[in-house]
């Protein structure tokens, strides 16, 4: 039987992006490690979505916040990155500027 997985708190984790803080997490049976850069809301499902690097892969990351399990915000700060993508995943597995 697998470990019961708590729900993350939106507050919380609002603070280790402004804090900057790598944050810890599971989503669909894997653990992440993330520096997370902000929560977004989908255009058209209005889901709440993490963005981050993610550090195992070395490239960003978007997650569902309703998928996240787990989140636990580290001491350990991150420097900010200057190349978050200007497109973010869209409700039809394409692309969309952000500002869009």
């Amino acid at each position: 039987m697998s470990p019961r997985r708590t729900f993350p708190n939106i507050r919380s984790l609002r603070a280790a992006i402004q804090g900057r803080r790598i944050v810890s997490f599971w989503c669909k049976n894997r653990e992440f490690k993330i520096e997370p850069y902000g929560l977004l809301q989908a255009k058209c499902t209005k889901a709440w979505v993490l963005a981050g690097w993610c550090l195992e892969r070395q490239s960003w990351r978007f997650f569902r916040f309703a998928e996240l399990r787990d989140v636990v915000a580290a001491e350990d700060r991150f420097p900010l990155r200057d190349d978050f993508p200007m497109e973010v995943p869209d409700c039809r597995g394409g692309w969309r500027r952000r500002d869009a």
